[in-house]
C-alpha cells in the first residue's frame, strides 16, 4: 500500500486507474467486486500493478547525461 503517495506516485496511480478501467470495460462496470472470476480478479490485480510500475518508469528522474557510468 502507498501511504502519503508523493507527486510521482499520485501520477502512477492515475496510470494504474487507467489501466484498471479499459479493463473493467471489458468486464462490465456493474460487476461487483466478490462476482469477479478468479482470472479477471488476477488481471485487474495485473493491471493495478503494471499500471503502477509503467507510470514510476515514465516519470523516473533521468541520469544525468554528463556523468560517464
Amino acid at each position: 500500500m502507498v501511504i502519503d503517495p508523493d507527486e510521482r506516485e499520485q501520477e502512477a496511480l492515475k496510470v494504474a486507474m487507467r489501466f484498471m478501467g479499459e479493463l473493467m470495460a471489458e468486464i462490465g462496470w456493474a460487476t461487483p467486486f466478490n462476482e469477479l472470476s478468479a482470472d479477471q480478479a488476477a488481471k485487474l490485480a495485473e493491471a493495478a500493478v503494471d499500471g503502477f510500475q509503467e507510470g514510476m518508469l515514465a516519470n523516473a528522474p533521468r541520469p544525468d547525461p554528463e556523468v560517464p557510468f
